[in-house]
């Protein structure tokens, strides 16, 4: 998604240049845009569609950052909890690990499993089953056992709550990236003299900051 965009925003922006290579006035604006949604648009006088873009991005990038420390939070949460009531640090492992402590109350419950699984698979091969169950299996550091049901429910509740927040981050962060191409794009079909909304701020005494004058209005 992120490279397809980028491609895109450079895409037109060759496009804007001109075939003599010679910088065409909107490429300027458009390039405002690649940098911040809507500056490109405020800069060609289109205020209204400026401060739309620009509100866009801010939002989107505030749910990004909103999405990230709930996805934290979660996972300070998962990670207290295998500590504190199944005796296992999770720091650094991978998904399928947190998924096994999330699944079964205790290591020697999964070894059991695992068990039952290699004698499923090969049936008649006692030596293809010793070294499924002793790949599969977990001991040591990597072993645990919940204090409680309700423990290791939270902690798959914790999980799961965390997966999705930083999932959201995500797609939320990828909106942000179409925002700014479409920001581009439109940048690029907008110059001074074309139909649009516009914003002005003026103050009509040049040192009197208490006034100001604010006013809309729309090309034809």
């Amino acid at each position: 998604m992120r490279k397809t965009t980028l491609l895109t925003v450079f895409a037109v922006l060759l496009a804007a240049a001109g075939p003599s290579g010679a910088v065409n006035p909107r490429a300027g604006a458009m390039l405002r845009s690649a940098v911040l949604p809507g500056w490109g648009q405020m800069h060609l006088g289109h205020g209204t569609r400026g401060i739309v873009f620009m509100s866009l991005d801010l939002v989107t990038w505030a749910g990004v950052g909103l999405s990230y420390l709930e996805g934290t939070f979660r996972r300070d949460d998962y990670t207290w909890l295998a500590v504190s009531e199944a005796g296992i640090s999770v720091d650094g492992r991978p998904g399928d690990f947190l998924d096994d402590i999330s699944d079964f109350d205790s290591s020697m419950e999964y070894n059991d499993y695992i068990h039952r699984l290699a004698r499923y698979y090969y049936p008649d091969d006692p030596d293809a089953q010793r070294q499924y169950y002793e790949s599969h299996a977990r001991y040591g550091d990597d072993s645990w056992d919940w204090s409680s049901e309700e423990a290791r429910a939270m902690f798959g509740s914790r999980l799961r709550d965390s997966r999705e927040w930083f999932r959201r981050s995500l797609y939320i962060a990828a909106f942000a990236l179409v925002n700014r191409a479409v920001s581009v794009i439109d940048a690029s079909l907008l110059d001074e003299n074309r139909p649009g909304m516009y914003t002005s701020l003026s103050f009509p005494e040049k040192r009197d900051f208490s006034s100001f004058r604010f006013s809309v209005g729309a090309r034809f």
